[in-house]
């Protein structure tokens, strides 16, 4: 007698296969290589190409510098650029004035090429300044995002992270527009790192982030 085999039976095998050939045949989803919108509303604030094609050798930013990196970064790439000719002081805030100091005889860089030396490296110094803008009502839920998620992410990703302040720091901090983060310390090396990074451990959670206010 030919055995009975139930309908459910056969729907769970059913189900059981595809499950089988669903994880055989899945994959990753492919990596980014175009800048999302606050990297281009950060890089066009800076006066650089928004880069909204594809990467290319033609688009100078490598990634989005926090509030505390942007003075060191500004002062390293007039430095490099100027063949160390150039002394830089620049503000806390990607805002603020950036004023440069002319340390060689002044016939390279000039007083133009110097200008055109700090307004490439502005363009190359792309900040994300969202912090400035963030509601304190939502200072609380960033605070423990940072400690929980964010900062075990970078450092999951090898990279080194300062130990936070207090909660109460944190605010003051907020409020003083000098926030402490996660990325203080991060660099990459190019911005395809720099995308799959910044995925992976986004510097403001989604659901913070849709509340702030655009520049």
């Amino acid at each position: 007698m030919r055995p009975h085999v139930g309908v459910s039976a056969i729907a769970a095998a059913a189900v059981a296969l595809a499950v089988a050939l669903t994880g055989c045949t899945a994959v990753s989803p492919p990596a980014r290589v175009v800048p999302n919108r606050v990297e281009q509303q950060a890089v066009q604030a800076a006066g650089g190409d928004s880069g909204a094609g594809p990467v290319g050798a033609t688009i100078p930013w490598v990634q989005l510098w926090t509030l505390d990196q942007f003075p060191q970064q500004m002062k390293e790439c007039a430095g490099k650029a100027s063949y160390g000719q150039l002394a830089v002081n620049a503000g806390p805030l990607p805002t603020s004035r950036v004023e440069y100091q002319i340390i060689g005889s002044g016939s390279h860089p000039n007083e133009v090429e110097s200008g055109q030396i700090i307004d490439a490296c502005r363009a190359q110094t792309p900040v994300d300044d969202r912090m400035l803008r963030l509601p304190m009502k939502d200072a609380h839920q960033l605070y423990s995002y940072d400690l929980t998620v964010l900062r075990p992410c970078l450092i999951a990703h090898g990279f080194d992270v300062s130990l936070p302040p207090s909660r109460q720091s944190f605010e003051a901090l907020l409020r003083a527009h000098t926030p402490w983060s996660p990325y203080d310390h991060v660099v990459v090396t190019n911005r395809l790192a720099w995308y799959a990074l910044s995925d992976a451990c986004p510097a403001i959670p989604a659901e913070i982030a849709a509340a702030i206010p655009t520049a």
